[in-house]
């Protein structure tokens, strides 16, 4: 009985977690809103907006993004960037 109580608790906890899902077409009030704190506004014109979310990192850095372009409000595209240097210094003892 236990058991079967610990299993429905855990997967009641799974469920109520709510992952964002984007899509396309959705408004840019509604992406905006489900992420307050992960976000940056990349550019903003007018009838265009790109926001910057990072996605992945090593625990120093950032090395994932993903953009989000917005056309009228309207999410009409989604891109992961990978943050990768382009030089790479090593300094080695003689």
């Amino acid at each position: 009985m236990k058991k079967l109580l610990f299993i429905l608790s855990l997967l009641f906890i799974i469920t109520s977690c709510k992952v964002p899902n984007y899509a396309i077409g959705m408004s840019e009030k509604e992406f905006t809103a489900s992420q307050k704190y992960n976000l940056t506004l990349v550019e903003a014109s007018r009838g265009r907006s790109i926001y910057k979310r990072a996605v992945e990192s090593d625990g120093k850095t950032v090395t994932a993004n993903m953009y989000y372009y917005f056309v009228d409000g309207k999410l009409v595209r989604m891109e992961r960037v990978e943050n990768n240097p382009d030089i790479i210094i090593e300094q080695r003892k003689s």
